[in-house]
């Protein structure tokens, strides 16, 4: 509890100062109507605190027939609102105030019209109190109900006048009781007409107190008075003195309002976190829908294809560009009907996750910001599966090398078969000598050149081509991998930016406003 006499004004004033950040974020969460209720009371407080502590707002509320402008009538020491034993009713809010403080703009607030002064010494016990005879809450005129029910939401302490007919009427308990069950500290009861009763209303009083205490008021201790004799007004003084003297009872409303209106934003257990072992079970899940591991074998495909491509035989590989592309079977969020489908679930299991032990409205916060760029997230997964799949196919400096060995052997296959069918046609149509054309080969005198040319563009070609596989498929299967962990790093990073990261959002939003609600805790 704040005391005044400490400068309660610093302290509820960064209370408020959190309740008004918490209503900022509370926008993106909650229906319009919470938000709005929430930032109603807040402003109430506000206002409240405004016109400061110098006066304590006491209401005398109650049914009809109660007494209660006789007990304000006693406090005052005149008749200041009139009584009536065939009807007693009051049908307007009167405000008495004691002292010589201006009590104007505060009432002005409360909107109450009919006001009287008791002028009194600063050190009367009574000095600083404004008491409100409010209207019966039982009137059959409409308009008196909404005026109890209107003051009842704004005063600083609450006297429930009963008498020993009316004291466990329903519509007092569960009309007002029990609603401001929460607001105990603000609450006081008292039993009118004790003296009508043989022991003074003890009995009565205590039966009284128990009925609070199923409303939820424990230890309250209804104070049995007589409006008629002044028997127990001596206590009842005190009781009010008490929250004059103490300047806090304004304060006390204050924070009890606050409590109030913050269970509406304060939602059971916690959210799970968002970056731990959930995150990982997401990834994983987007990895497998994004097919990471059908990518890499893609990848390797893409790889051998290209190195067989850039260093196979140059005379077979136009049967390897009719093949079908290792791409085509390229995988991911798009491409195949399941994969979308896949990446979803490992979205809503994700929320789920974070937000099972939370109720409303987290569970839908947490699912909104996991799936707000969704279609982002599918579109990122995507590219990233081809990309890291395409670069997989990148070429390596030694492809070159045995490119440049493959067209150099096929050109001189090409040149020796090119040379034997000049020599067949000239010596075979033109009937030429041809044995000038058919030099030896160097070191190979049995065979001629343009043969060898042929024979050996063509074996060590072949021979070449077979070699190159060795290191090709050591070096497709790394690619592979590497594709596999590319994809599965840039897997992560989306996830991050389009699900976890927003979720997070979501997570801190709720612990800040947690913590700007949260009471102030005593030193």
């Amino acid at each position: 509890m704040t005391d005044l006499r400490d400068g309660p004004d610093t302290a509820l004033q960064a209370r408020l100062d959190g309740f008004a950040e918490a209503a900022a974020l509370s926008s993106k969460y909650y229906t319009e109507d919470q938000v709005a209720a929430f930032e109603a009371q807040r402003d109430k407080a506000s206002e409240r605190l405004r016109h400061g502590t110098t006066h304590t707002v006491v209401a005398i509320a109650g049914a009809t027939g109660s007494g209660k402008s006789s007990i304000v009538n006693r406090f005052a020491g005149t008749e200041l609102t009139k009584s009536s034993v065939r009807r007693p009713t009051t049908s307007a809010t009167h405000a008495v105030v004691w002292g010589e403080s201006d009590a104007g703009p505060l009432l002005d607030w409360l909107e109450v019209p009919h006001r009287y002064l008791v002028e009194t010494e600063p050190d009367h016990p009574l000095a600083g109190l404004v008491l409100l005879d409010l209207p019966d809450h039982d009137s059959t005129a409409f308009e008196h109900r909404i005026e109890v029910d209107r003051l009842v939401e704004l005063v600083d302490v609450l006297v429930w006048v009963t008498d020993p007919q009316k004291y466990a009427d329903a519509a007092l308990h569960l009309g007002y009781i029990q609603p401001l069950a929460s607001h105990a500290g603000i609450l006081r009861f008292v039993l009118n007409q004790a003296d009508r009763l043989d022991d003074g209303g003890v009995s009565v009083a205590a039966d009284f107190g128990r009925l609070l205490a199923e409303d939820g008021i424990a230890g309250a201790e209804p104070l049995a008075v007589s409006a008629l004799t002044g028997m127990g007004f001596d206590e009842f003084t005190h009781v009010l003195r008490g929250a004059i003297d103490a300047r806090n009872a304004a304060l006390v409303r204050v924070e009890a309002d606050l409590n109030e209106v913050a269970k509406g934003l304060v939602s059971t257990g916690e959210l799970a976190d968002p970056q731990g072992t959930l995150a990982a079970e997401l990834i994983s899940g987007l990895s497998e829908a994004s097919g990471a591991v059908e990518a890499a074998d893609v990848a390797e495909r893409h790889h051998k294809r290209q190195g067989s491509l850039a260093m196979g035989w140059p005379f077979t590989r136009w049967a390897r560009r009719l093949a079908k592309k290792p791409l085509a079977d390229l995988p991911g969020p798009g491409r195949t009907g399941a994969a979308a489908p896949r990446a979803d679930l490992a979205i809503r299991d994700y929320a789920e996750a974070v937000a099972a032990d939370v109720d409303t409205p987290w569970p839908r916060a947490v699912r909104n910001a996991a799936t707000s760029e969704r279609d982002e997230l599918l579109d990122d997964l995507r590219q990233s599966v081809g990309r890291a799949t395409v670069q997989a196919g990148s070429k390596p400096a030694w492809w070159q090398v045995i490119g440049w060995l493959q067209k150099l052997l096929a050109g001189a296959a090409i040149v020796g078969l090119v040379w034997l069918i000049v020599v067949a046609i000239l010596g075979g149509f033109f009937m030429f000598d041809t044995e000038p054309l058919l030099p030896p080969t160097p070191e190979a005198e049995w065979i001629p050149l343009p043969s060898a040319l042929l024979i050996l563009g063509v074996i060590i070609g072949l021979i070449v081509g077979l070699l190159a596989r060795i290191p090709l498929g050591v070096g497709a299967k790394r690619r592979g991998r590497r594709a596999r962990k590319e994809i599965e790093r840039q897997v992560e990073a989306h996830a991050k930016s389009r699900v976890i990261d927003p979720v997070q959002v979501v997570a801190n939003d709720r612990t800040r406003i947690a913590q700007a609600i949260a009471p102030p805790t005593d030193p």
